[in-house]
């Protein structure tokens, strides 16, 4: 345990040497450019910036591809509190709840929480991290295909038993849903599954496309109908200070949900 926290730190000042600290900001501003596009999001970000990393030290290279994933996962709460579309598939729950709230002018209030949870939430993960990570070495190398398949099973279930008041209805989503990730050719046998014809599913469904066709297309035309904003009351004063006391009044919840996000 001695060595992990002597690695920590050793870590840190690499970090904050001027040429891996300048790469990592770099990432950062790309990955908030990601994550605040709808669709884009950290793969995305990745296969762009990866080839700018080769040349690189391995500590700049780290951090540059690094800082812009850790970003990805904050930024996409903006478009999905203010436009209703999340920017990538984490912040689908944010959806559920911050562009309500948005509507009801607490859109500072949402993007406040969110983000103070979100970082509350990574100090957490990295403390779990840090402590198990001799036990983590031992149960990843242990991971193999039935265990993915168990995790995928289990990442199914949970929205399907989450989605709503109707577990079946939820369940039948998830299995439309699983359909609809059939489109394109299977991974295995490269055989064409129902794309009926068009080249177009070739590549399987695109995200952006259907993002944008059931959240903001729709949103766009109820804006120009009611010829107003997306607030339909006032906006609150105090929003991102009464974020910031929703988040320390529910601490004991954003700990809970680190670890379960760390595991």
């Amino acid at each position: 345990m001695l060595e992990i926290f002597i690695a920590v730190i050793h870590g840190l000042q690499k970090l904050f040497s001027l040429n891996v600290f300048s790469f990592m900001m770099i990432g950062i501003l790309a990955g908030m450019f990601f994550g605040i596009v709808p669709g884009l999001g950290g793969i995305t970000g990745m296969g762009m910036l990866l080839p700018f990393a080769f040349g690189m030290e391995p500590e700049a290279a780290f951090a540059f591809l690094l800082g812009m994933l850790a970003v990805v996962t904050q930024t996409d709460t903006i478009p999905a509190v203010l436009i209703g579309v999340p920017g990538t598939a984490a912040a689908q729950a944010t959806y559920l709840d911050g562009f309500p709230m948005a509507k009801r002018g607490e859109a500072g209030r949402a993007l406040s929480a969110s983000y103070l949870a979100s970082v509350m939430g990574t100090i957490v993960a990295m403390v779990v991290f840090i402590a198990f990570l001799p036990l983590i070495r031992t149960v990843l190398r242990s991971f193999a295909s039935p265990e993915y398949f168990i995790m995928s099973l289990l990442g199914l279930f949970m929205v399907g038993l989450l989605s709503g008041t109707s577990i079946m209805r939820g369940l039948i989503a998830v299995g439309f849903g699983l359909i609809v990730s059939m489109i394109g050719f299977a991974p295995n046998t490269d055989y064409p599954r129902y794309i009926f014809g068009w080249h177009y599913l070739e590549g399987g469904v695109p995200l952006v496309p259907i993002a944008l066709g059931l959240f903001a297309v729709p949103e766009a035309i109820d804006l120009l109908i009611r010829r107003g904003t997306i607030a339909e009351s006032a906006s609150s004063k105090g929003g991102v200070l009464r974020g910031l006391k929703d988040c320390i009044d529910n601490w004991w919840l954003i700990v809970k949900c680190g670890v379960i996000g760390c595991v």
